[in-house]
């Protein structure tokens, strides 16, 4: 059993500091090797006719430039020579970069599977061209292509984060032949960022050989040393660029034929609803560092469903932000804090179902399912002084619900204020991107006019500031200071104490309190941490982080408590290299101790886990996690700390030889909780079907079962004048198939079928209310309770997906969707597959939608 105390988390961190004494120190090659310079290779100005792009390296031009050689592994044999020679030259124009590639290789051997663009986990063969255009050691612009001309492109941040929703307009062409495969790569100026005084760039490249699982880089890249983009070569003889004027126009018209299941006295309700509507998305160059990219009523239809859940805690469920115009540039606007603390950016915000809803006792209503996008701007880009500049502006419309009461009088009522969001982001690189300072700004503003949405916070403000030092070339110390400020109505202030992130009005807490005339609220998060990213086998870090009770970020960002203090600290051990049976394999322990501001001890953890892969490609994972008996602040719904169980939960991972035709994995994962029966249990295996070059499949069922000791059911005040909480035993299934069909007739033009049905049922018995929620023994936290109904569920959803994108010119597409959503209406509160069946007769809407896009550069 792992018991860890707050002294034994210091312990950790001393254990922690003394690895990094404790490791042999590299092998002297593998030290020259890290020491050495960078490599460099010339690019050359075409005088005369650029390479026709037909993949093949037959033009006179790239007989005039010299070849990118001596390609390294980064696995599995990391810092030895590539077995397959590979050779990249590059040529420039005043207007884009060509990049032309030899991959050596049997004919025989060349993996080739045809996808969409941007499709990744596919087994191929590739290259990948890195730009580090603006020469600040930290970003790059990445251009992928397998040998079926699949393109891949993403930008890398923060000297090694990915931003994968990143899409270029570029071309490429490639040609299998006896000898491997060549690439031809033409790659726009505009499409890039750089300072045209400069004439050198960062560069690397990268090869994939699938059947080998390998990695080769032209600028060595070893496993075990902190940095990417800082480790690339060097491009030099970029003379004469100017950055062009960049405009680019991408207009769009949508089109949708919504049909749905309603009630036809329903007097909104309309069988089938057509709607058409037009947008545009504009991008252009203010200065050579920085663009501007707008977007005017966008349209994200052909974006995918969120996936189903059951949510029995009393917290909100984040969800990944895939609209295209929020998730490129990103990496500008990051500001991360870190573990379980939060997003000060949440873009899911800004479109969001509006707030407020119709009065009770409406016979019929018509909601919008999201406020209205009016506009959203953003300008960003990062200066040849190494500033990183981020600013963003969006607008949401003042929506209106309509309704019919109880007396069959139409009304309307406002139900979303129009709200102005707006963020600063600015950083400062210093010491070649080793080191930097920055800060951050938010605002949120309401026009509320008093009335009906005054339980609105009328402005939210964060402002913060965060900074990280390497230092030793391994070593990094990082930090941040974030305020926040918000203001409203009383009944808006009220309400935010009261809610989950808060709960101010708990009876046992002095140090909070509830504050029912404040018209303001302010608070703070704070972070400081030391690790060491590589140089060795060992890794390690250590750190304290505070969330005041004050804190809410919640109508930008993304939080669920705040009123915590915490240290943690961890250390890894990694074998990179081929050893034994081995291809690679890891081992790491981490702790963590928290408090809240009133020194409740609200968490006390630790965890060992450890990854392997096999020469066989075999491989797996294992984490083994103990909880300590601590208090929840939440469980009650703001009523006093409850004493929870200590637990201890095992999840485990493993899975073929992903090369095969059919790769299968399964996961499971369960737990068991201190003096209850509390349990679960969840399996997931997952098979991946390569049915043909064109066709791929995917198949991941799930099963979970979960025993709750005591799940919180309510709370009401009793005759005696006192709140009493009320709990109850749970039984609970869960089972989803996710299920992924893509169909590929060339990679522009390409067919992805996502569909989800997702069953949940929970049964609740043996009713109990909180009896003394600080006692020690479960069975004295509890006594017995007589409720007339429980809260018995039975959820049974299907949601599917179904896009045909076609890209008939570069940058310009054409897509074509169908969404499902239907839910079925069941009195059952268990699962079983005879009704289970009733899922696709139930009520739900059918959504056909045609978007087309046009690019205008210029």
């Amino acid at each position: 059993m792992v018991r860890l105390s707050a002294g034994m988390v210091l312990t950790l961190g001393s254990l922690v500091a003394g690895a990094a004494a404790a490791q042999s120190a590299p092998a002297s090659a593998a030290a020259a090797r890290d020491t050495a310079p960078p490599p460099a290779m010339a690019a050359v100005r075409i005088t005369g006719a650029a390479p026709a792009l037909d993949g093949r390296l037959d033009d006179p031009a790239w007989a005039q430039a010299t070849a990118a050689t001596g390609f390294v592994q980064r696995r599995p044999n990391a810092g030895a020579a590539a077995p397959s020679p590979t050779e990249v030259r590059v040529l420039y124009t005043e207007s884009a970069l060509y990049v032309g590639a030899r991959m050596t290789d049997a004919p025989d051997s060349i993996a080739a599977q045809l996808a969409r663009r941007d499709a990744s986990g596919i087994y191929s063969d590739w290259l990948f061209v890195m730009l580090d255009s603006d020469d600040d050691n930290r970003s790059a612009y990445v251009f992928g292509v397998n040998p079926r001309e699949v393109q891949r492109d993403w930008i890398v941040a923060e000297d090694g984060s990915t931003d994968p929703k990143w899409d270029a307009v570029w071309e490429v062409s490639a040609v299998a032949d006896s000898a491997g495969w060549t690439a031809e790569f033409r790659i726009p100026l505009s499409q890039l960022r750089f300072n045209p005084g400069q004439g050198a760039w960062g560069v690397n490249f990268q090869r994939v050989v699938a059947r080998r699982e390998e990695e080769d880089f032209w600028a060595p890249l070893a496993p075990n040393t902190p940095g990417y983009v800082s480790r690339f070569g060097v491009l030099t003889g970029l003379a004469g660029l100017s950055s062009p004027t960049r405009l680019e126009l991408r207009p769009y018209a949508v089109t949708r034929l919504t049909r749905a299941d309603g009630r036809d006295a329903d007097p909104f309700y309309s069988r089938h609803e057509p709607s058409a509507s037009m947008g545009l998305d504009l991008s252009y160059s203010l200065t050579p560092a920085l663009t501007l990219t707008a977007t005017v009523n966008p349209d994200f239809g052909q974006v995918e469903a969120d996936p189903s859940e059951v949510n029995l805690t009393a917290f909100e469920t984040s969800f990944t932000e895939q609209r295209p115009f929020f998730v490129q540039d990103a990496r500008i606007f990051q500001f991360n804090l870190g573990g379980s603390s939060g997003q000060l950016l949440y873009t899911r915000r800004i479109g969001a179902a509006p707030h407020g809803g119709v009065p009770g006792g409406s016979l019929y209503s018509d909601v919008p399912d999201g406020t209205t996008i009016l506009g959203a701007a953003k300008v960003s880009g990062k200066t040849a002084s190494g500033w990183s500049l981020g600013v963003l502006s969006a607008v949401t419309g003042r929506e209106q619900a309509r309704y019919v009461t109880a007396d069959g009088v139409r009304e309307q009522v406002a139900v979303e204020p129009l709200t102005a969001f707006s963020l600063a982001r600015a950083s400062r690189d210093f010491r070649g991107g080793q080191s930097a300072l920055g800060g951050i700004a938010t605002l949120v503003n309401r026009r509320l006019d008093g009335g009906e949405l005054d339980f609105l916070r009328s402005s939210a403000l964060t402002g913060g500031v965060d900074g990280r030092h390497r230092f030793a070339s391994n070593y990094e110390v990082s930090g941040y200071l974030v305020g926040s400020h918000i203001q409203g109505s009383e009944q808006a202030l009220r309400q935010v104490q009261l809610n989950s992130t808060h709960y101010f009005q708990r009876p046992d807490a002095p140090h909070l309190g509830l504050d029912s005339a404040a018209t303001s609220l302010t608070g703070f998060i704070a972070d400081l941490e030391i690790e060491k990213l590589g140089g060795g086998n060992w890794t390690w870090e250590m750190g304290a982080r505070a969330r005041s009770p004050g804190l809410e970020i919640n109508d930008f960002g993304f939080q669920q408590q705040t009123d915590r203090a915490e240290l943690f600290a961890g250390v890894d051990y990694s074998q990179f290299r081929p050893r034994g049976r081995f291809r690679s394999w890891s081992v790491g322990v981490f702790g963590r101790n928290q408090w809240t501001f009133g020194r409740e001890r609200v968490g006390t953890a630790g965890s060992l886990s450890g990854e392997f892969e096999l020469k066989n490609f075999w491989g797996g994972a294992v984490q083994l996690d103990r909880d300590q008996a601590g208090v929840s602040t939440s469980e009650l719904r703001g009523g006093p700390s409850l004493v929870i169980p200590g637990r201890t939960a095992l999840a485990v991972g493993v899975h073929g030889d992903r090369r095969r035709r059919v790769a299968w994995s399964v996961n499971a994962a369960g737990s068991v909780q201190d003096q209850t029966d509390g349990r679960t249990l969840g399996v997931s295996p997952a098979v991946a079907l390569r049915l043909s070059p064109r066709w791929d499949l995917s198949l991941a069922p799930s099963v979970t079962l979960n025993r709750v000791g005591a799940q919180y059911v309510g709370q009401r005040r009793e005759s005696d004048g006192l709140v009493h909480y009320y709990f109850s035993r749970l039984r609970q299934t869960t089972v989803a198939l996710t299920t992924r069909l893509n169909y590929t007739v060339t990679p522009r033009l390409s067919l992805q079928y996502y569909a989800q049905p997702f069953l949940s049922a929970g049964d609740f018995s043996d009713p109990m209310q909180v009896a003394d929620p600080g006692a020690a023994r479960f069975g004295d936290r509890f006594g017995p309770a007589t409720l007339t109904t429980l809260p018995d569920f039975k959820v049974q959803q299907f949601r599917s997906n179904a896009v045909v994108r076609w890209e008939y010119r570069p940058g310009s597409t054409l897509f074509v969707v169908w969404n499902t959503a239907l839910q079925a209406r069941t009195s059952e509160s268990r699962l079983d597959w005879e009704n289970a069946r009733t899922l696709f007769d139930g009520d739900g809407s059918n959504v056909l939608l045609v978007k087309l896009s046009y690019w205008v550069g210029l």
